[in-house]
């Protein structure tokens, strides 16, 4: 389950806004979140960051700027989308 987050605010440094993220889903939800998805050029920003230990960041083509989703992947989630070639026992 994922809990959607959208800031467009230049303002401030994308890792604040995932934070921002990571404190309304352990409110809302009661547990830390294990992975956050975003646009790759924000995945890009937060690949060398340290504060976010024990979160995998994945950016994928189909998430737009300045969007994230911070929760726990399912496992047919984290094998990647069904439609690239090879995934899931897509023929390529």
């Amino acid at each position: 389950m994922f809990l959607g987050w959208y800031d467009p605010d230049k303002k401030f440094p994308t890792v604040s806004k995932v934070r921002e993220a990571v404190a309304r889903y352990t409110e809302k939800f009661g547990a830390q979140p294990k992975a956050c998805l975003t646009s790759v050029e924000d995945a890009a920003e937060l690949a060398d960051d340290p504060t976010l230990t024990g979160m995998s960041v994945r950016g994928v083509n189909y998430i737009p700027r300045f969007t994230y989703y911070v929760g726990v992947e399912d496992a047919i989630m984290a094998a990647g989308p069904i439609d690239e070639p090879g995934a899931l026992g897509v023929a390529a």
